[in-house]
């Protein structure tokens, strides 16, 4: 696909997941034209305000394998994004790369892929499992709130563009959450509840060290 219908279709993906001429998400609406930064009004704002090139030459790092790269521009680093209920995150998946098991509490998610082909699939609150096998050009929609993933299977670089229905979707991964939070969780509690032995709880936990 050329990058002017790739771009074409990043600018959709976004009007798509802001729902349009309204914000339909789940920040705040604002009640002016855009939020003005602290200490500022809106004269003095210029079209740098609202201009990020975090996304330029995005490329895959090998060091983080076996997970791909993502850049995100969001309302932590793009304060333009502040009450537009959008935010926006470039991911680069090497061969067998994968984006493990997460949630997104404060946003659905619109996936387009942009290069390369990636498996994908959420899990719903009936534990069925929707998965997809997605190639250049396809897009896939993740409800917000539930698990999901993305694995480049292939032999070649994938890379996704994800748009978010909040400026600030939240992200946590369920290894990290259940296996490595700043307070563990109780072994016992994660041996009752997954079924297995405290040395595969110690495995898990050590993992995420």
């Amino acid at each position: 696909m050329g990058r002017f219908a790739a771009s074409i279709a990043v600018v959709f993906l976004i009007y798509l997941v802001s729902g349009g001429a309204e914000v339909r998400a789940s920040d705040p609406e604002l009640t002016s034209d855009f939020a003005v930064p602290a200490g500022s009004d809106a004269a003095s704002v210029n079209a740098s305000f609202f201009t990020s090139t975090m996304f330029r030459n995005a490329t895959a790092d090998p060091s983080l394998a076996p997970f791909g790269t993502p850049r995100r521009a969001d309302l932590t680093n793009f304060p333009a994004l502040d009450g537009l209920g959008i935010s926006a995150t470039i991911f680069v998946f090497l061969p067998g790369t994968v984006n493990p098991p997460h949630v997104h509490p404060r946003a659905s998610e619109v996936v387009f892929v942009v290069d390369g082909n990636l498996d994908i699939g959420f899990v719903d609150t009936t534990n069925t499992l929707r998965t997809q096998s997605l190639k250049q050009g396809d897009l896939f929609v993740i409800p917000r709130g539930l698990v999901h993933f993305q694995i480049n299977r292939g032999a070649v670089t994938a890379t996704a563009f994800n748009t978010f229905s909040s400026s600030n979707a939240g992200i946590s991964s369920l290894p990290t959450a259940l296996f490595g939070s700043s307070e563990p969780i109780s072994d016992d509690i994660l041996e009752k509840s997954f079924g297995v032995s405290a040395s595969t709880i110690k495995t898990l936990k050590d993992a995420q060290a």
